[in-house]
C-alpha cells in the first residue's frame, strides 16, 4: 500500500462512498443515498485509490465500472463498514464470533428478528442430518468437482452459485431442494441467472443470508449453519422457517470454482439466541430430516 502526505489514513466515508459508488455505479445516485456532493465523492474515492495504491474504478462510455481489484476488495469493505455500524448501533444487522464460530441477528424493517447461529463441521458425522451427512460424503468423494458422478444423487437437493462481477448468481436449483420447496417451482424455475441480491433486501440482509459464501467461495471449504428466518413461502407472506445449512467449495469442469449450497428444512435447530417459545412447528410435507428413499445410504 502507498500513502499520500496529505493524507492521514482510510476514513467511514471513503469507505461508504466505494461502497455505495460499486452498487450504484452512477454517481447522482450516490450522492442522493449519502447526502453529499459530487465533487465529495469523487474527492472520497481518490484519497482511497492514493492510499491503496490501486484504482477503484474506470470510466467507459460514461459508466463507472469497478476494476479487478475494487471488486476483489468490496466484500472486505462491506464487512468493515457493518462492523463499525454494529459497534455504533446503527445497523440492523448484529455479529459476533465465539470459538471461531458466528452468530447472526438481523431485524427487518417490519421488525421481524432472523438468527443464524455456526456449529462446528464435525457435528455431521456425529449426529449430523441423513442429507448433510450424504452431501458432505459425495462432496469428499468428487475431490470438490461439482460435476463428479458421486454428487448426482444430492444434486437435486441443492442449490450452484458463481461468483461474478456483480456479485452471486443462480447456476442451478435443485427440483428437491429448500429453495424450491419453500419459495415454489414458479421462483425456483425463474431464479437461474439472477442475482441474489435481486430482492434489493439492503447490505445488511445480505449480509445475514450470504457473508459467508465468499470465505467459502474463496478458501475452498465448508461451513455449516443453523438458521431460523422469515421468508415468503410459495408466493405469500414471510414465514417462520428453520433450516440447516451446508456451505461447500466447489468447481466447475472448467476449473473454475463454484459454491454448493444443501439447505434442510428442520426443526432441528440449535440456536442460543432464539427463544424456545419462538420456534416455529414446520409443516410435516417440508421437513427434510429423513433421507429420500431414492437416495442410497
Amino acid at each position: 500500500m502507498y500513502q499520500s502526505k496529505n493524507i492521514t489514513g482510510i476514513t467511514v466515508d471513503m469507505l461508504r462512498a466505494f461502497v455505495c459508488l460499486s452498487k450504484k455505479l452512477n454517481l447522482s445516485k450516490v450522492c442522493s443515498e449519502l447526502g453529499t456532493t459530487r465533487q465529495t465523492v469523487r474527492r472520497h474515492i481518490t484519497d482511497l485509490e492514493t492510499i491503496l495504491g490501486e484504482k477503484l474504478f474506470e470510466v467507459v462510455d460514461r459508466q463507472y465500472q469497478l476494476t479487478r481489484f475494487a471488486h476483489d476488495s468490496l466484500d472486505e469493505a462491506k464487512s468493515l463498514i457493518m462492523q463499525l455500524d454494529t459497534w455504533a448501533g446503527q445497523s440492523a444487522l448484529k455479529k459476533n464470533t465465539s470459538g471461531g464460530l458466528e452468530k447472526l441477528q438481523y431485524t427487518d424493517s417490519e421488525g421481524r428478528v432472523f438468527y443464524s447461529q455456526q456449529h462446528p463441521v464435525s457435528q455431521i458425522a456425529m449426529n449430523g442430518l441423513p442429507l448433510l451427512k450424504k452431501a458432505f460424503t459425495a462432496w469428499g468423494n468428487a475431490e470438490t468437482q461439482i460435476e463428479h458422478e458421486a454428487m448426482a444423487e444430492i444434486r437435486p437437493y441443492t442449490v450452484l452459485y458463481r461468483k461474478g462481477p456483480a456479485g452471486w448468481v443462480y447456476v442451478h436449483v435443485g427440483s428437491e431442494s429448500a429453495y424450491a420447496r419453500w419459495f415454489g417451482s414458479t421462483v425456483s424455475k425463474s431464479a437461474i441467472g439472477k442475482l441474489i441480491t435481486d430482492d434489493d433486501a439492503g447490505d445488511e440482509y445480505d449480509e445475514f443470508t450470504g457473508g459467508a459464501y465468499s470465505r467459502i467461495y474463496d478458501e475452498g471449504g465448508v461451513r455449516l449453519d443453523h438458521i431460523f428466518a422469515h421468508l415468503p413461502r410459495d408466493g405469500g407472506n414471510p414465514e417462520p422457517g428453520t433450516f440447516q445449512r451446508l456451505l461447500l467449495g466447489g468447481v466447475f469442469p472448467d476449473g473454475t470454482p463454484g459454491l454448493i449450497l444443501l439447505a434442510v428444512i428442520t426443526e432441528n435447530v440449535q440456536i442460543e439466541a432464539l427463544p424456545e417459545s419462538e420456534k416455529p412447528s414446520m409443516p410435516d410435507d417440508l421437513i427434510m430430516d429423513s433421507l429420500p428413499c431414492h437416495v442410497t445410504k
